[in-house]
């Protein structure tokens, strides 16, 4: 494989061309099949004794996981690349394993906003059976008939978005927990992934994965040309396991801290030699920067012994997601959420108390 002289200028010129809109959209998956995760985080708890071995269940998720987050401010008609890291931008991410969204996060005008599909999230991620799945569709048709006062709750309840407070997501945990028939572990579990969500969409956060790639070109990365296939060119961009861990800290984070969370190894361990020279695999595609994959495997511990584990970011210039905010009065509050779940359990309760009556003898009936 032969270095190409132009090919670290192509890509240079991709990426601004990636940057040249008011927004940017990145697309965030594992390219790996369930089995060569399982075997990955299976072969990574040799370092980590106090984690467990996956379950094929938990690989299978991870290798459905999908997520996408849209960032910029297509309103006030400034470039991507002549925005500062620290410059405020509107950002917007969805999370789904392969179906309908689990979870939707906002930040508008410092403002955030949260959608949660319980439908989703029960069939989906919990792995619910029919009557499960059923339960989850009547909690949200009953969320839409809580009273006015609530209304805030019921917008939430029901799956469309609605202002949070993200200081209080441990307080909404704990409202779902007491009155929301969640194990204390799942609500908090879910309030940790939202507030992983909810850091991945700060400014600094959002630009470090696009701007590590910029970095590393400026700061003597080397690139090859490998020719076209469908359609697009393909470039290997060489670096330092340092600078690509760098480039996508914010992406390993998440997921480390999800596998973490429930008692699995961090997908990518630290890395034993920094300078050890990793392969980026970049499509560009009519002149725009379109994927970069990043083998992980390559990223953590020298023994690869599982092969790759590829994280493939499709780059989209413009905002895939809506930048707009909801309408909304103001955020919800664990007070209002508390009595709108009240209501639930009482409204639920009634429906079984009338499904019993169905069974009792003809005169005795209401």
């Amino acid at each position: 494989m032969a270095e190409s002289a132009g090919a670290g200028f192509a890509v240079t010129e991709a990426m601004d061309e990636l940057l040249g809109r008011e927004a940017l959209t990145v697309g965030v998956a594992l390219d790996a099949a369930p089995a060569e995760i399982q075997a990955h985080l299976a072969e990574a708890t040799a370092d980590h004794p106090d984690t467990r071995q996956p379950t094929p269940q938990e690989a299978s998720l991870l290798a459905d996981l999908e997520l996408t987050f849209s960032m910029g401010n297509p309103d006030d008609e400034v470039a991507m690349r002549d925005l500062a890291p620290e410059d405020p931008r509107d950002s917007s991410l969805t999370v789904n394993f392969g179906g309908r969204d689990v979870l939707g996060l906002k930040h508008v005008e410092e403002l955030t906003y949260l959608r949660i599909g319980a439908e989703a999230l029960v069939a989906d991620v919990l792995g619910g059976d029919e009557a499960a799945v059923a339960a989850a569709e009547r909690f949200t048709e009953d969320a839409g008939q809580l009273p006015e006062s609530l209304t805030a709750a019921a917008t939430g309840l029901r799956g469309d978005w609605v202002e949070v407070d993200p200081f209080q997501y441990p307080a909404y945990a704990e409202a779902v927990t007491r009155h929301g028939e969640v194990t204390p572990e799942a609500a908090h579990a879910l309030a940790a992934s939202i507030e992983d969500g909810d850091a991945l969409l700060q400014p600094q956060a959002e630009w470090d994965v696009v701007g590590g790639l910029r970095a590393a070109l400026d700061e003597g990365a080397t690139t090859h040309h490998e020719g076209e296939r469908r359609g697009a060119e393909r470039v290997t961009l060489r670096m330092t396991a340092e600078q690509a861990r760098a480039a996508i800290d914010p992406l390993l984070t998440l997921l480390n801290e999800h596998t973490t969370r429930y008692g699995l190894p961090p997908v990518v361990d630290a890395a034993t030699d920094p300078a050890a020279e990793v392969e980026v695999a970049l499509t560009v595609r009519h002149g725009v920067l379109s994927e970069a994959t990043f083998d992980l495997a390559g990223l953590g511990q020298d023994d690869q012994a599982t092969g790759p584990l590829p994280l493939r970011l499709s780059l989209a210039g413009g905002a895939a997601l809506s930048l707009t905010a909801p309408e909304s009065a103001g955020p919800v509050s664990p007070e209002d959420l508390t009595v709108a779940l009240l209501y639930l359990q009482v409204r639920d309760e009634q429906r079984t108390e009338d499904e019993h009556r169905a069974d009792l003898p003809g005169p005795m009936q209401p």
